[in-house]
């Protein structure tokens, strides 16, 4: 028996304007398409590839890992020719290594394209109708995928992350093995959608109100004839069809995966009016920030989150600091994406310059001028390299500003390391993520200070330019969405 496995992970925000064009792959994240290199790469950096060839080979199956291609950093849409590249490689790839008994498929869920607004669903097409690949077919998505009937009409089984933040890519990919090796008759696909958006903030796997819906998954999930329950508290930053929050129940038992799936939505529904952004005051965060911890506090951007796909170019926290930056007990670590003032910076050792947008004066030294690459150290993305690109460090008082050219998901402590700044030491550390922060520097929930400012990737949903036809049916764009719960069945 022998499977094909390939990766491919890309997040959209479709209120980004900037298009993401294939060097954000090739340059700035992964890009793998010969068996060597994909061999030494799934042990070096524990990915979904690495938990499903070990699970399968474990089995006695051959295994041929053919292409892994992971963004730097979420953005815009791709460009036309960014998915045209990406998906020819990929065909290509897997149409030399077919026939084969099953391709197991590691996608993130909410890619978004010029042109197409279901990049996932388009490439199981792909598998199915142009390579003609008619047996299993296993995909693993993202917990943030916005599922549609188009991936779940030719994926066979799904499963996909358990953790918020995520920290469990090996055992994502080990699930989808064994579903690879599970049942081996016909197999059904139960989507439950669920007509609501839900703050990133408020979908910890660790404790709270989501941390609960994953442990009645798991309950269920037991029941004889279901073999997979996963629920995706969809990215939210996606002005497309299809929209939502959606529980998916792989198994056997038809009439029991459709009860479940409803039961489950229901149950998550009931929650929509607790659901917290978090989101602080500046005045009570500066009151924090006026006594020295033991351990950083976390200040979280959330209006510019590059996991969200944000740009990365506010500079808002720096607004907010700067009156305060001589006084301030420890040194805060700050990060903004300005290929312009890196430029700026270049060759000089001091200067006033115009940061970010919305642009912030800032008359600061330049102690930092070179390349901005890291491996990540934490326990989300390990071992994986990231490049910002040519990158400066400003530094001001107790204010020390990393400008990087390029956006990376910047939430491990190897990113302000990479340019000699001391994130263990620090009073506050920024961070473009919404919770990736808690698993890159291992830190507990309370340490985070979440603000809102610029950006796309905003907690306040009822603030983006949504389409009428979301506005009409989504919670908390609408109070009483009219179809709150809608479910659909594989053949």
């Amino acid at each position: 028996m022998r499977a094909v496995v390939a990766q491919f992970i890309f997040e959209s925000n479709t209120f980004n304007p900037v298009s993401a064009e294939l060097e954000l792959f090739t340059r700035g994240g992964t890009w793998l398409s010969d068996e060597k290199s994909l061999r030494a790469w799934s042990v070096t950096a524990p990915s979904q590839m690495s938990g499903s060839l070990a699970v399968l080979e474990a089995a006695g199956w051959a295994t041929a890992p053919v292409f892994a291609a992971m963004c730097g950093s979420p953005a815009g849409r791709m460009s036309r020719g960014c998915f045209a590249a990406i998906r020819a490689e990929l065909k290509a790839r897997l149409q030399a290594a077919l026939p084969a008994d099953a391709v197991v498929l590691h996608l993130h869920g909410a890619a978004c394209a010029i042109g197409e607004d279901d990049v996932e669903g388009n490439l199981l097409a792909m598998v199915r109708e142009e390579l003609g690949h008619k047996k299993l077919l296993v995909l693993s998505l993202d917990l943030h995928a916005n599922l549609t009937q188009r991936m779940l009409t030719h994926a066979d089984a799904v499963t996909a992350y358990r953790t918020m933040p995520h920290c469990d890519f090996v055992a994502t990919g080990e699930r989808a093995a064994r579903l690879v090796l599970g049942t081996s008759g016909p197999r059904t696909r139960t989507l439950a959608k669920v007509a609501v958006l839900i703050p990133p903030t408020d979908t910890s796997h660790l404790e709270g109100r989501f941390a609960r819906i994953l442990a009645r998954a798991r309950e269920l999930e037991a029941q004889p004839g279901i073999e997979d329950i996963s629920v995706f508290p969809v990215q939210p930053w996606m002005d497309i069809a299809e929209l939502g929050t959606s529980i998916v129940v792989t198994g056997t038992h038809e009439l029991l995966a459709r009860q479940l799936a409803e039961e489950l939505a229901d149950e998550w529904y009931a929650q929509r009016h607790d659901w917290q952004t978090g989101v602080l005051s500046w005045n009570l965060i500066l009151a924090r920030l006026a006594i020295k911890p033991a351990l950083p506090w976390i200040l979280v951007d959330s209006g510019d989150t590059t996991t969200g796909g944000s740009t990365g170019c506010s500079a808002e926290a720096l607004k907010q600091l700067l009156p305060h930056a001589t006084a301030l007990p420890g040194e805060v670590l700050l990060w903004v994406v300005d290929p312009a003032t890196v430029q700026h910076a270049k060759g000089k050792a001091s200067g006033v310059f115009q940061i970010g947008e919305p642009r912030v004066e800032w008359a600061a030294e330049v102690i930092y001028d070179g390349p901005g690459r890291y491996r990540a150290r934490g326990l989300a993305y390990t071992g994986q390299e990231f490049s910002m690109g040519p990158t400066v460090v400003l530094s001001s008082g107790q204010l020390r500003l990393v400008v990087s050219s390029e956006p990376v998901l910047g939430a491990d402590p190897a990113l302000f390391e990479c340019v000699g700044l001391s994130p263990d030491t620090a009073l506050a550390v920024q961070v473009k993520s919404f919770t990736g922060w808690r698993a890159g520097f291992q830190a507990a929930g309370e340490r985070g200070l979440v603000f809102d400012g610029p950006g796309c990737s905003s907690l306040v949903f009822s603030g983006l330019p949504f389409h009428a036809e979301r506005r009409a049916n989504l919670f908390p764009l609408n109070e009483n969405p009219p179809t709150p719960v809608t479910l659909w069945q594989s053949n």
